[in-house]
């Protein structure tokens, strides 16, 4: 399927004008006005917007220099903890939540009972964070989506009925998964051209550290300090997330690319 739609995926005109190759960019940019002009969309004239860093990739090396040059490595090491964090709490909570819960009293029908509801709870969770994405900024969704990850987290923690596992449970998996769906968009927008892919890949490769880790580590948490203090651990995690995202961060909302690489690269 990916190598058919691969046909219809356009180059991104940046990476294109990265490699001298301008008339291609101004050709894609052209069809992509056009189609908007076929839906009745009346585009502004063109503004000239403030030059982002020029230059081209090198290699991963140098690419790694780039990341941590100047104050690109403020931006560098927040998406690291943000996908750590993420990551590292969300396998914790679903890699164990049936398991879990079979040894809290609940039957094995009812454990996977509650796995799918949860599970279908990620479809509003990323429309809803979808929405907030462009209403509040990709900063303030992550965080606040972080932050009420953690609180479902403690409530289904602390739950004493099936109804309140599983409202919790839901409400758990809605705002993990709505936190994903800030953290794609935002990766992507805090690293200049030239170095976007290997920035993101990279955040996201340090997030998968943390669902390899989180796993094992539960594994010794739940027999030493029971069901409170895993997701205590993990509630904590998501929190610091929240907090390095605020602090650490760059407003994005409202900015073109080259307006956020020039201001926080340059």
């Amino acid at each position: 399927m990916l190598l058919w739609w691969r046909r219809a995926l356009p180059e991104s005109p940046r990476w294109l004008e990265s490699r001298g190759r301008g008339k291609e960019a101004e050709a894609l940019l052209d069809r992509i006005e056009a189609g908007f002009a076929r839906e009745g969309h009346v585009l502004p004239q063109p503004v000239v917007e403030a030059a982002a860093p020029t230059g081209t990739g090198g290699t991963l090396l140098a690419n790694f220099a780039a990341l941590l040059a100047a104050r690109q490595a403020r931006i560098t090491i927040m998406t690291w903890i943000m996908w750590l964090a993420i990551t590292f709490s969300y396998y914790s909570f679903f890699v164990w939540i049936p398991g879990l819960l079979v040894q809290n009293g609940m039957s094995i029908t009812k454990s996977f009972a509650y796995s799918i509801a949860i599970y279908c709870a990620q479809i509003p969770g990323y429309f809803s964070a979808a929405y907030f994405n462009e209403r509040i900024g990709r900063q303030a969704t992550i965080a606040t989506y972080m932050v009420l990850g953690g609180i479902s987290a403690l409530g289904l923690a602390f739950a004493q009925s099936d109804q309140q596992i599983m409202a919790a449970g839901i409400f758990l998996s809605l705002f993990m998964n709505g936190t994903y769906a800030g953290v794609y968009a935002y990766t992507a927008e805090v690293f200049p051209t030239p170095v976007r892919t290997t920035g993101a890949g990279l955040a996201s490769a340090i997030g998968r550290i943390g669902a390899i880790v989180s796993p094992i580590l539960v594994g010794y948490l739940y027999p030493n300090f029971g069901f409170g203090g895993v997701f205590g651990v993990t509630t904590t995690v998501l929190l610091l997330g929240a907090v390095t995202v605020v602090l650490m961060g760059v407003p994005t909302r409202g900015r073109s690319l080259e307006e956020i690489a020039a201001g926080e690269v340059a």
